[in-house]
């Protein structure tokens, strides 16, 4: 009989168990999605509401997340040791993003799904870098979409309002943006600008005969600070010591 085990061709892919993790989930084909759900335009507060959950969920379910951080479409999970699955990068993806889709299609109520990727990151040094990058991501993402808002209800289609767009300098997205919609995008919800963080925090539940028991919860943090300055660096440095 032929060795059917030995066919799993990622079977034996691994990470290092001992060592974080990033995982990161993104939707799939999410904005034909958000147009058959009718979501609002640029931004819908339900949408980010069920993306910031999902990490919380899956803590309360045992899994080892240190902290997550959610924009758009996309969930980045830092991961701390020991790795579930001994590291198994099959495992680990496909979990984080089988829960991802069955959670968010549970909660509005039709099929929706997610690809993953795992990043190797060797210290807390590249994992705030990351982190900062992806937030550096949300900012461009926030500057977009409320341009292509600003265009689509000035009458263009979303194809011709994306090509008026196509190589425009981010001054010029300012302007679009205040002049149709008086909007200044710096001053929009920091959720928006920065994304969300999910992250354990420490609790006094009771006290003992041998003093205070700490116990930790997560909790959503609807306006982290920007990762690249001090603050934001003290900011996710003091998480990933949690």
């Amino acid at each position: 009989m032929i060795d059917w085990k030995s066919r799993e061709i990622f079977s034996s892919l691994k990470v290092p168990p001992d060592i974080p993790i990033v995982v990161r989930v993104d939707g799939w084909r999410f904005r034909k999605v958000a147009m058959e759900l009718e979501l609002e335009k640029p931004f819908d507060r339900r949408l980010i509401e069920a993306l910031a959950n999902i990490p919380v969920k899956l803590v309360e379910g045992g899994f080892p997340i240190l902290l997550a951080y959610t924009f758009s479409d996309e969930i980045s999970f830092v991961l701390h040791p020991p790795i579930p699955w001994e590291g198994r990068v099959e495992k680990v993806v496909s979990i984080l993003a089988s829960y991802s889709s069955g959670h968010l299609s549970s909660t509005f109520g039709r099929p929706l799904s997610f690809d993953g990727r795992i990043i190797l990151v060797r210290s807390k040094e590249e994992i705030i870098d990351y982190l900062t990058w992806r937030q550096s991501e949300a900012w461009r993402n926030t500057i977009n979409s409320y341009a292509l808002k600003a265009l689509e209800e000035d009458g263009y289609t979303l194809k011709e309002a994306s090509e008026i767009l196509k190589g425009a300098k981010s001054k010029e997205l300012h302007e679009i943006i205040f002049n149709k919609l008086g909007i200044n995008v710096a001053k929009v919800p920091a959720w928006q600008r920065r994304g969300v963080i999910v992250k354990r925090v420490e609790v006094i539940k009771e006290e003992s005969r041998a003093g205070p028991v700490i116990r930790r919860r997560t909790k959503i943090d609807w306006e982290p600070p920007l990762f690249s300055t001090p603050e934001g660096r003290e900011y996710l440095l003091d998480l990933l010591s949690t």
